[in-house]
């Protein structure tokens, strides 16, 4: 594997022009382009993120929410500026609505309310939209989620 400097960049590679746009963020969190607090590492898989999800297309979810990276540390480690992830919904389903939806309960990280993850709804998403880390989820949950995106997928 090509090692990776902090810039993001294979070592001793130089990055094309448009990366001169990017922030440079050393602290822990900066603010963004619209004032909002951004996560400055990569955001690690298994975490909660309040991600902004704006503008909204079709059925995608929007705005500000809660989201689940499920995409492997590495990849955000390397070049990669986006992460997947599985948005959250408040509006929880009555009945069992697995693969589509896992749920993940409140308190779960410092998630507020008890919401279901949306596995149809895998995006990947820019890492200047995450503004928060709400927490890792517990093991039961990732093998859960791991299911479903295995059955969902067809795997």
């Amino acid at each position: 594997m090509t090692p990776i400097a902090r810039s993001g960049s294979p070592v001793g590679v130089t990055p094309p022009n448009w990366c001169a746009i990017a922030i440079t963020m050393s602290d822990a969190t900066s603010v963004g382009t619209r004032g909002l607090r951004v996560v400055s590492d990569s955001p690690r898989r298994w975490h909660l993120y309040v991600v902004n999800l704006e503008p909204q297309v079709g059925t995608k979810p929007g705005k500000r929410r809660p989201c689940l990276a499920i995409q492997p540390n590495e990849f955000g480690e390397g070049v990669l500026r986006s992460t997947v992830v599985l948005p959250l919904t408040s509006q929880v389903t009555a009945a069992n609505a697995f693969p589509l939806r896992v749920r993940i309960p409140a308190g779960t990280g410092r998630l507020k309310r008890e919401s279901d993850a949306l596995v149809d709804q895998i995006i990947s998403w820019d890492n200047n939209r995450f503004s928060e880390d709400l927490g890792e989820i517990p093991e039961t949950i990732q093998d859960e989620v791991r299911r479903a995106l295995t059955e969902f997928l067809d795997l």
